[in-house]
C-alpha cells in the first residue's frame, strides 16, 4: 500500500514538472516567432528609410519646401572674435625600432665569419 501511495506521488510530480516544461517550451516558441516578425520589421523600416532618404529624394523634398541649392554670392561668413580653430588631425608616428646600421641588421650581428675567425685566432695567439 505504501508502495503504490509512493508510487502515485511521483506520477503526480512527474506530470507536473512535465505540463511546467511544455507551457514553457510553447511560451519560448512563441516568443521566437515575435523575435522573428520583429526582425522582419525592423529589416523592412530600414530598407523603407534607407528609400527615404536617398540623395535624389531628399533634394525633392528640399525643394517641395522650397530650399534651393546656395551660390556663393549668397553666403555669408561671420568673423568670430577671439576663436582659435581645433588643430588639424596629425596621424601618430607608427611604433618602430631605432635606425639599424649596416644593411638593417642588429649591431650585434654585423660582424662577418672572417673577422669573428681573425678575433678567435688573435685571442689564441695572445693567450698561447
Amino acid at each position: 500500500m505504501l508502495g503504490l501511495v509512493a508510487l502515485l506521488v511521483v506520477g503526480a510530480l512527474y506530470l507536473a514538472v512535465n505540463s511546467r516544461l511544455a507551457r514553457a517550451g510553447r511560451e519560448v516558441l512563441g516568443l521566437e516567432a515575435e523575435r522573428a516578425e520583429l526582425v522582419r520589421r525592423s529589416g523592412e523600416l530600414t530598407g523603407r528609410l534607407a528609400d527615404l532618404t536617398t540623395p535624389k529624394r531628399m533634394l525633392e523634398r528640399a525643394a517641395s519646401l522650397g530650399f534651393r541649392s546656395a551660390h556663393p554670392k549668397d553666403i555669408q561668413y561671420l568673423v568670430v572674435e577671439g576663436y582659435v580653430p581645433p588643430p588639424g588631425f596629425v596621424a601618430p608616428r607608427p611604433i618602430g625600432n631605432p635606425p639599424m646600421p649596416r644593411g638593417g641588421l642588429s649591431p650585434a650581428y654585423t660582424e662577418t665569419l672572417g673577422e669573428w675567425m681573425h678575433r678567435l685566432l688573435a685571442g689564441i695567439r695572445d693567450g698561447a
